[in-house]
């Protein structure tokens, strides 16, 4: 019998180290990212040039087209100079309701490069390297001045 349990103390050791190297990331929960804590590493990245102003959940649902009931939480910053850089992390109920917000945030940035191709031609940029994804229950956009730096924050949660 004790012969058996020496052999399984190393299966077992492995178990239990392949188990807790599973946990999450900062910022980034299994059901996908917190909106607060992305939003806030993205704000302190340096990947906006422009100054962002918070925007409350009914606005954010009105300018991307969804529903405020399927919003669970939500962060999401507009530039308060009429620029491009945007910035939105958004909660949903469920993963089917994230794929269809991902066509909102989608929806909003071919919208936003019609609107400003004539009148700040030089913010369409942004908007052609945005950052749209969905994770879990969660969607994201990140229109930024610096998409690197952006990008860095993301890739750093998923550790």
């Amino acid at each position: 019998m004790k012969q058996i349990i020496i052999r399984l103390i190393p299966a077992i050791l492995t178990l239990c180290l392949t188990l807790t190297a599973c946990g999450g990331g900062n910022g980034n929960t299994a059901s996908g990212y917190d909106p607060a804590s992305t939003a806030q590493a993205l704000l302190d990245s340096g990947a906006f040039s422009e100054t962002l102003s918070q925007l409350d959940q009914d606005t954010a649902a009105t300018l991307y087209g969804l529903d405020p009931e399927s919003i669970t939480d939500c962060a999401v910053y507009g530039s308060l100079s009429a620029g491009a850089e945007e910035l939105a992390v958004i909660a949903l109920k469920d993963e089917d309701t994230a794929a269809a917000a991902l066509a909102g945030l989608e929806q909003r940035i071919d919208d936003q490069k019609a609107a400003l191709e004539n009148y700040q031609p030089e913010e369409v940029s942004k908007l052609d390297n945005a950052i749209l994804e969905q994770n879990g229950n969660t969607v994201l956009m990140v229109v930024a001045a610096d998409n690197q730096a952006a990008l860095d924050v993301l890739d750093g949660m998923g550790e």
